[in-house]
């Protein structure tokens, strides 16, 4: 067992100035690691540097912007140089892992620093073969049903076997590039296939019934039958059973379905999408007072900057993991326990370490503390959100490696620093540090 003091400040500027300096040291050691580092395989070695994004967009951390640039085309050269890329994208990948450099990594840096040419032409490139804008490519989308033609899709292999033409929420991941790459090049077809996608989960989901788990092209279906199940889960292992309206909901909120459902309301006006994200929310709500389930709280944070609707936030200012923890002196983890099969519930990993307040369960959330307090406007909570949130960032330094050699492990920095794979990058810099800077004011 591991443990750290939880270092309190005494005020939240001062919380958030402490946290800024350690979140400036990481990205200066990890600069100072990786620089001279080749390129490896692994599919999201660049990742754990989207953490990095709440400092360098308020001018601190820069090196880590020239490292990120630096990255970006040292990976590119890798994947194309070994033949693994083809016009941009990988040549044969399922949809969950094959988007992510993009639409993560990618995607934070162009918002980092939008007049980079080079980024915006490595993302365009990958997320033309989308709609079948490449001839050289095989199709990955029909039109006619709003569906993409695989769970796997390659820019040279496509696999149209059954079960795997079924439609997964792992889908969203194309939407959201797709989103990415109508805001960089204002071109509408990105945002019509996003339109058209989306739309065929919001009317599943608002449907009446369970919450859909797969799409095909004449019904939706609330769970897998065995052969598509096992199709899924070759490349979606830590996805959970879906057999409740939880893990259901769960698994939109893993693969973004819920920010592009409101990013669609925002730039389109249809309430169907909205309407969709109230639905997933309604499910994830139910799960706040669980202090795994701050990725719940930053949707619902999400949900009401967008909105400006303040109806989940009873249920955040009652929940037991948003209380006070001024008497909580320690923080602790049991770093390395056996990976075991992943629990139902929002926030699981079957490699999720557990972690203790003063040497029991852990009860709160730093995220939902942190959500309390903005509907509150309580400055003395979130000055406690954070520093709960620097002690989780600095006893997860002392223990796990950063993060490159695998982007959605549970057991590194990064999914401390911006979730795991599961937590739709909901961490304790990005919603924390970052959601109580931008609330209370702090640059």
């Amino acid at each position: 067992m591991q443990g750290v003091e939880i270092d309190k400040s005494p005020s939240l500027r001062e919380s958030l100035r402490r946290f800024a300096t350690e979140i400036e040291d990481w990205i200066e050691c990890c600069v100072a690691s990786y620089r001279d580092e080749p390129a490896s395989d692994c599919h999201d070695q660049a990742t754990f540097t989207i953490s990095w994004a709440p400092l360098i967009r308020r001018g601190r951390g820069r090196a880590g912007l020239s490292f990120m640039k630096a990255y970006r085309d040292r990976i590119r050269n890798h994947f194309a140089g070994t033949g693994q890329w083809k016009h941009g994208y990988w040549k044969r990948q399922e949809v969950h892992h094959g988007t992510e450099h993009f639409e993560l990594f990618v995607g934070t840096f162009h918002k980092l620093a939008p007049d980079e040419g080079e980024t915006a032409a490595q993302l365009l490139d990958a997320a033309e073969h989308l709609g079948n804008w490449q001839p050289d490519v095989p199709q990955w989308f029909n039109w006619d049903t709003g569906l993409f033609r695989s769970m796997y899709l390659g820019t040279e292999v496509v696999r149209e076997e059954p079960p795997l033409t079924m439609n997964v929420p792992d889908h969203f991941r194309c939407v959201n590039i797709a989103l990415l790459a109508a805001e960089i090049s204002n071109d509408d077809r990105y945002l019509q296939l996003a339109e058209l996608h989306a739309g065929r989960w919001a009317d599943a989901i608002l449907a009446g019934g369970e919450l859909p788990a797969v799409l095909n092209a004449d019904e939706t279906a609330s769970g897998f039958e065995s052969g598509i199940e096992a199709g899924y889960r070759k490349f979606a292992g830590q996805a959970p059973e879906l057999h409740t309206e939880i893990d259901r909901a769960e698994n939109f909120l893993a693969s973004g379905a819920i920010d592009a459902f409101l990013n669609l309301w925002k730039q389109t006006g249809n309430d169907t999408f909205r309407q969709a994200a109230e639905r997933l929310i309604d499910v994830l709500a139910t799960q706040l007072d669980d202090p795994d389930a701050g990725s719940a709280a930053d949707a619902v944070r999400k949900y009401y900057r967008a909105t400006g609707d303040s109806r989940y936030s009873a249920a955040v200012i009652e929940c037991p993991a948003a209380s006070a923890a001024a008497d909580v002196r320690e923080l602790s983890l049991d770093a390395f326990p056996p990976v075991e099969k992943r629990k139902s519930g929002i926030g699981k990993r079957g490699d999720a370490p557990p972690w203790f307040e003063d040497g029991k369960p852990r009860s709160r959330s730093p995220i939902t503390m942190a959500l309390k307090a903005e509907l509150t406007g309580d400055e003395r909570l979130a000055c406690e959100a954070v520093d709960m949130a620097r002690a989780y960032f600095k006893l997860a330094r002392t223990v796990y490696p950063d993060g490159r050699e695998h982007g959605c492990s549970a057991r590194t920095v990064n999914a401390i620093a911006r979730g795991h794979g599961r937590e739709n990058n909901a961490g304790v810099i990005t919603a924390v540090f970052d959601t109580v800077a931008d609330c209370f004011g702090f640059c």
